[in-house]
């Protein structure tokens, strides 16, 4: 099985990386789904003050095949309330 490498990083630079042994890219698309969900728990809220989070996925030659990204943002019309 191939080796995959998840590196996960926001704007103030990388998080963590990690290496998986999966069957194909299919396979390591879904792993970066899960990765992403992980990364987002750990955050605990603060994701929305950083902006956005990615998770690169590469072989063992660092050739990206798949990117999952992020954004967080608060609407301009957050927190305003419209009354009748």
């Amino acid at each position: 099985m191939p080796n995959f490498h998840f590196t996960i990083s926001d704007d103030s630079g990388e998080l963590g990386n990690k290496v998986v042994d999966l069957p194909d890219l299919s396979a390591a698309r879904a792993q970066a789904v899960e990765e992403a969900s992980r990364a987002l728990a750990l955050v605990d809220g603060s994701f929305w003050s950083e902006g956005y989070l990615q998770i690169d996925v590469t072989d063992e030659s660092g050739l990206t095949l798949a990117a999952l990204s992020i954004n967080g943002y608060d609407a301009p019309a957050s927190g305003k309330r419209f009354d009748s």
